[in-house]
């Protein structure tokens, strides 16, 4: 499937509550409640599950703002190994808010597991992307 397409489907699963129950953490369900933006607290969820369908390690790199270094907690997104190009569909929760998002601060690493973690999977299978 392609990239576009799995984006369109991950942001049309991110406005369902029943997805947002499944995959975030409570306090991310809360801030995604409060804020009316769909995508808050899912970067982490949706950056492996574009990172497992597209090619994983060979093309992207996992990139994450650790929540020691921001005040507005952490954040995570995707880098392109070959072009450098940043991948984050989960931005909106902060440029529209006005809050500029600290790439600088990102430090390349890798996924917890070998495979889809629960999350991911949950997010994944909901979107109907496995």
């Amino acid at each position: 499937m392609a990239l576009d397409e799995i984006i369109l489907r991950l942001k049309e699963a991110f406005e369902k509550d029943d997805v947002k129950k499944a995959v975030l953490k409570p306090e991310w369900y809360e801030r995604n409640i409060e804020s009316g933006i769909h995508s808050t607290g899912f970067c982490y969820a949706a950056s492996e599950v574009i990172y497992r369908l597209t090619g994983g390690k060979e093309k992207w790199k996992k990139v994450a703002i650790s929540e020691n270094k921001w005040e507005f907690g952490g954040h995570c997104y995707l880098e392109n190994k070959e072009t450098g190009e940043r991948l984050d569909i989960t931005d909106e929760q902060y440029v529209s808010a006005n809050i500029d998002i600290p790439y600088d601060k990102g430090i390349g690493g890798g996924f917890r597991t070998k495979d889809f973690g629960k999350k991911a999977k949950i997010l994944a299978e909901m979107a109907g992307l496995i």
